[in-house]
C-alpha cells in the first residue's frame, strides 16, 4: 500500500496542477497526432510541404519553451499560463471555423508556441509548492496526470477528425478553458519575481540574477546532461517514427498500424500501473543515478528490435523500455532544477523541456537518414550503441557528483 499511499498527504495544490496538466496534455493531444494528416489529406500539402510545416511548428514550441520558462520567472508563473491559455483557446475557437483553409496553420504555429510556453509554468509552480522531501512524488504524480490525459486526447480526436474536424480544435479549447479556473481561483503564486527599480543597483543582500547560458556554461556538468537528455529523447522518438513502419514492414500495413496502437496501449497501461511501484523503490537514489539505469533499459528495450521478428517480443519489449522512460520523466526534471538558483524555477523547467523538444526535432530527420542507409535492424542496433554510449557518460557524471560530495 505504501506504493498508494505515497502520494497522499501532498499539498492541495500539487493535486490542481496534477489534474490541469492531465488536461492539457489531453487537449494537445486532440491536435498534434493528426497534424500531418490534416496537412496532407485535408488541406492537400505533400509530403515534403507538410514536414516542412510540422518543423515551423517544432521550432515554435522550442521558441515558446524558452520564453514561457524566463517569463514565469520574472513576470510570475500565472500570468504565464493564464495569458497562453488565452491565446490557445482565441487560436483554437478560430481554427474551428477555418479547418478548410490554409489560415488554419498560423493559428496552429502559435498554438505549439502558448502550449510549451504553459509547460515550463506548471512545472515550476509545482516546485514552489513541493519540497525536498515530496518533490519526487510531486512529480511522478504529474507525469501520471499528464500520461491518462494523453492517453485519452487521441482516442476522442480520433472519432472526430474524419466527421467533426472542427470539433478537434473546439474540443481543444475547451479543455484549456476548463484548466482557467483551478488554476486561478485555487492556485496561489507563491513566487515573487526580484524586481530592481531602474536606474538602481541591487543591494548586496539581494539573490543575483544570473544569466541562464552563464549557469550552463559554469557547469558543464548540467550542459553535458541536457545534450544526453537531448539525445535519448532522439532515441526514444523513434518509437513514433521508425517502430510503426518496421511493424508495418513485417506485418502488412492494415496489422503493422493496429500493432502499432497496442504498444502505445500497453505503453499507457505500464506508465499507470508501474510509476508508483518505480517511484517507491528509486526516489532516495541519487537522481543522475535512476538515469543511468534509464539508459540501460532504453537499450536493452530498443535492443529486442534489433534481433526478433516476433510480435510477443514486440509487446514484451515495451515493458522494459517504459520503465525508462519512467525513471526519466520523473528524474530529469528534478535533476535541473536542483542545478540551477531558485530564481530560475521557470527556466530550469524550460530547459527540461527544450531538450526535449531538439530531441523530438532531431529523432524523424536522424531516422530517415539512417533507413535511407541501413535496415531496420541495423538503424535499432545504432540507437542502442547511442543509449550505451549516453549511459557511459551519465555513470560518469554521476561518479564526478559522488567525488564532489
Amino acid at each position: 500500500m505504501q506504493f498508494i499511499t505515497q502520494y497522499k498527504g501532498l499539498p492541495k495544490q500539487v493535486y490542481i496542477l496534477s489534474i490541469s496538466r492531465a488536461v492539457i496534455s489531453m487537449g494537445m493531444m486532440f491536435v498534434y497526432p493528426f497534424l500531418s494528416l490534416l496537412l496532407t489529406s485535408k488541406l492537400g500539402y505533400n509530403e515534403l510541404q507538410a514536414s516542412c510545416i510540422v518543423v515551423f511548428c517544432s521550432l515554435a514550441a522550442i521558441a515558446g519553451t524558452l520564453t514561457g520558462g524566463r517569463l514565469a520567472d520574472t513576470a510570475g508563473r500565472k500570468v504565464v499560463f493564464v495569458t497562453a491559455a488565452l491565446i490557445i483557446i482565441c487560436s483554437m475557437t478560430l481554427a474551428g471555423f477555418l479547418t478548410e483553409t490554409q489560415l488554419i496553420i498560423p493559428l496552429i504555429i502559435t498554438t505549439y508556441f502558448a502550449v510549451n510556453a504553459i509547460l515550463p509554468a506548471v512545472s515550476a509552480m509545482l516546485l514552489d509548492w513541493s519540497d525536498s522531501e515530496n518533490k519526487t512524488e510531486c512529480f511522478s504524480m504529474m507525469y501520471l496526470a499528464s500520461n491518462i490525459g494523453g492517453s485519452l486526447g487521441p482516442i476522442l480526436a480520433g472519432l472526430l477528425f474524419y466527421s467533426h474536424m472542427s470539433w478537434i480544435f473546439f474540443s481543444m479549447a475547451i479543455s484549456f478553458f476548463l484548466t482557467l479556473f483551478p488554476v486561478c481561483f485555487f492556485i496561489r503564486d507563491i513566487h515573487v519575481p526580484i524586481k530592481v527599480p531602474a536606474g538602481k543597483k541591487p543591494s548586496v543582500d539581494a539573490p543575483k540574477e544570473a544569466d541562464l547560458l552563464r549557469i550552463l556554461l559554469n557547469n558543464p556538468v548540467l550542459m553535458i546532461f541536457i545534450l544526453c537528455l537531448a539525445l535519448l529523447t532522439l532515441c526514444y522518438i523513434n518509437l513514433d517514427f521508425m517502430l510503426p513502419l518496421q511493424l508495418s514492414d513485417l506485418f502488412g500495413l492494415n496489422a503493422g498500424s493496429k500493432y502499432s496502437s497496442l504498444i502505445w496501449t500497453i505503453n499507457g497501461i505500464v506508465v499507470v500501473v508501474c510509476t508508483p511501484f518505480i517511484v517507491s523503490y528509486t526516489k532516495k537514489n541519487h537522481s543522475l543515478f535512476n538515469i543511468g539505469i534509464a539508459c540501460l533499459l532504453y537499450a536493452l528495450g530498443f535492443g529486442f528490435y534489433v534481433f526478433s521478428e516476433s510480435l510477443p517480443v514486440f509487446m514484451v519489449s515495451v515493458l522494459v523500455w517504459t520503465s525508462g522512460e519512467i525513471l526519466i520523466s520523473t528524474c530529469a526534471g528534478l535533476y535541473i532544477a536542483d542545478q540551477t538558483p531558485a530564481t530560475h524555477k521557470g527556466r530550469s523547467m524550460a530547459l527540461y523541456e527544450f531538450a526535449r523538444s531538439v530531441g523530438k526535432l532531431a529523432g524523424p530527420l536522424a531516422s530517415g537518414f539512417l533507413l535511407t542507409r541501413f535496415t531496420y535492424s541495423q538503424s535499432w542496433l545504432f540507437i542502442v550503441f547511442i543509449c550505451l554510449g549516453i549511459d557511459l557518460i551519465i555513470w560518469r557524471l554521476y561518479s564526478c557528483v559522488r567525488h564532489k560530495s
